[in-house]
């Protein structure tokens, strides 16, 4: 259901060269279907997104969860819905994509966390 980790690593190769993107703000496709690296791309909200949230991001950034059970993540920083996400998408992507630091405590593997650029990098559709 998910992409091959060959491809994922070909997706990220593209989101890099077309200038370090997603965490600078530079995916030139960002959010459209134009981006040539996004044609092949099957990555959706449905069978990628919403369960990589809800494992990964969802049991610390939710509306629904007391301050005392978000282990500090701040009471704005939500991803309860596609729009909430999309907000943040430079933010996750620099974070828990590019970057190691969401979550905390460990988390995707490398090829899950290319897989999250790809998503978000195509307009987390």
């Amino acid at each position: 259901m998910r992409s091959s980790p060959e491809r994922a690593g070909r997706a990220l190769a593209s989101v890099l060269a077309v200038g370090l993107a997603i965490g600078l703000g530079a995916h030139a496709g960002c959010g459209t279907d134009t981006d040539p690296a996004c044609d092949g791309s099957f990555l959706r909200y449905d069978n990628f997104g919403a369960p990589f949230v809800a494992n990964w991001c969802r049991p610390c950034h939710s509306r629904e969860l007391p301050a005392g059970m978000r282990q500090r993540a701040p009471a704005n920083i939500n991803f309860d819905s596609l729009h909430d996400i999309r907000a943040w998408s430079k933010q996750i992507a620099s974070t828990a994509g590019t970057g190691s630091a969401m979550p905390p405590a460990g988390g995707p593997s490398a090829s899950e966390r290319a897989m999250v650029v790809e998503w978000l990098g195509c307009g987390a559709r």
